[in-house]
């Protein structure tokens, strides 16, 4: 079967599998699947667009984008006011949760049990079925805390899963990712390939995406548990990580219908095939435009004058006296393209957490130097993966991008992090993710201000838990319902 065939799979897979029944969504110890036996091959396959779906939707990447100011919704002049003001719909929440419950994680807990009790094992196939499981759980304790972990999906035990604290399940994939790599046997021809739309079974890729996922993980955590700099130095020069865009952890997308990157779709089943909703954000467009930055031109589409022109966040776009846009969309042609993969986890993201973890000494002795060639690898990944040409993006990174190695630590620690939010544009998760660990509360980078009209108390760190998790759930926390937009997850300082 042809990888892109499986975005068609989906949908008669769901017939197979009630984990598509509505009625089950939110139950996340419930098992919805009756059919036990359908290979783990086609389950990772489904289970890898049914999670792009859920990173790419509109129930996630589009409310984290505006709420998190990684994008503007030019208020009545565009989508109107909303997640730019905190109005997260319930059923953006409760799409989300039981997108990666049960769409996702239920599927491949399914396909890592057949994997391992198959005769001869296939221990490829459980070790690529745990590190995207690891992935995807990481993200999911990243927008909603704790979480069901260790008892979900195990409906036969725990009808009833407890929500594990997030220290806890964060150390728990560690140890996942450490015995799916060790599980991995590249001269073995049993591993998912047919359907795995990442490396096609290159399992020496697989063990990068492994390493570096680890070493994304442990940045997270170490500013809460500084006793993770000591893995995070063993790491930081691993042959093992990702820092060639050739090794990139992203899914591919067509131009063909049916096949199409799902922001692609939003605009083009609704809008006609333009972008009259989303905005370049004032705070990013400003960083790439004091760096004269080759991306603006990839990012945003010029007005009809040829001018980019941002807008604040929670503000109305602009429109000329015939109420003509004069304010810069993303682009629907050069960056939300129909055959826009999904990126994942990237060289970029990569070479510039092992900058920062150089200019912060993490693990390491501190080097500005080090720091300072990182940081320009990095940034020249994202522009070459962007479309910039190579002989532009080295000319770029020699000439326009600041030398860190010149700064102070805590100077340069704030230009990568600058490079990391403009890095991810277009990853509005990782962007928020990243924000958060950037910083304790008020000295994250960028220093986002709480958006005119939003409620009082804070800026976005979370989703909060649907209500339909919390009534059928009797082990659900005390006080769970209460929770805030605006409330710290433990690893957010």
């Amino acid at each position: 079967m042809r990888i892109k065939n499986i975005i068609l799979y989906i949908s008669s897979l769901c017939l197979t599998l009630s984990s598509c029944d509505s009625d089950e969504l939110l139950k996340v110890n419930e098992n919805p699947n009756v059919a036990t036996s359908i290979d783990p091959d086609y389950l990772l396959g489904y289970a890898a667009y049914a999670w792009t779906g859920v990173r790419t939707g509109g129930d996630l990447y589009l409310p984290v984008g505006w709420a998190n100011q990684a994008f503007s919704t030019g208020g009545n002049a565009g989508w109107g006011y909303a997640e730019d003001r905190y109005d997260i719909s319930p059923f953006s929440t409760g799409n989300t949760w039981s997108g990666y419950f049960v769409s996702v994680g239920n599927n491949l807990n399914i396909a890592i049990e057949q994997a391992e009790s198959a005769e001869p094992k296939n221990n490829n196939g459980a070790a690529q079925c745990k590190l995207v499981l690891a992935n995807t759980m990481f993200e999911n304790t990243m927008i909603f805390g704790d979480i069901p972990f260790r008892q979900a999906w195990k409906a036969d035990e725990f009808t009833s899963p407890v929500f594990d604290p997030q220290e806890q399940i964060l150390n728990d994939l560690l140890t996942m990712i450490d015995e799916a790599i060790a599980q991995i046997d590249i001269t073995s021809v049993l591993k998912i390939s047919n359907n795995d739309p990442y490396y096609k079974g290159d399992m020496e890729k697989w063990i990068k995406f492994g390493t570096s996922l680890k070493l994304k993980i442990l940045m997270t955590m170490v500013d809460k548990d500084p006793s993770k700099a000591s893995d995070i130095g063993a790491l930081v020069n691993s042959s093992e990580l990702i820092t060639l865009s050739a090794d990139n952890f992203e899914i591919d997308y067509y131009d063909e219908t049916n096949s199409e990157n799902p922001k692609f779709k939003i605009f083009k089943n609704y809008a006609g095939g333009e972008n009259p909703w989303v905005f370049a954000n004032t705070i990013g467009f400003t960083f790439m435009e004091d760096r004269n930055d080759p991306r603006i031109s990839i990012y945003f589409d010029a007005n009809d004058n040829g001018d980019y022109l941002p807008v604040d966040t929670a503000t109305e776009a602009a429109l000329d006296t015939d109420a003509n846009l004069l304010s810069s969309p993303i682009s629907v042609t050069k960056l939300w393209t129909a055959d826009a993969p999904d990126l994942i986890l990237s060289a970029s993201e990569i070479q510039l957490l092992r900058a920062e973890i150089y200019a912060r000494g993490i693990g390491v002795t501190a080097d500005l130097n080090m720091a300072n060639t990182l940081y320009k690898a990095g940034v020249k990944e994202s522009l070459v993966y962007y479309s910039v040409s190579e002989t532009d993006a080295t000319t770029y990174v020699n000439g326009d991008l600041p030398d860190i190695s010149t700064m102070s630590a805590s100077d340069a620690e704030k230009e990568i992090h600058i490079q990391q939010w403009i890095d991810f544009q277009d990853r509005t998760l990782e962007g928020w993710i990243n924000w958060r660990r950037s910083g304790p509360e008020g000295s994250e980078v960028p220093d986002l201000q709480l958006p005119p009209g939003a409620p009082a108390g804070g800026l976005f760190r979370r989703y909060t838990y649907p209500s339909d998790e919390l009534t059928s759930n009797k082990n659900a926390p005390s006080g769970a319902g209460d929770l805030k937009l605006h409330d710290n997850l433990w690893f957010d300082l």
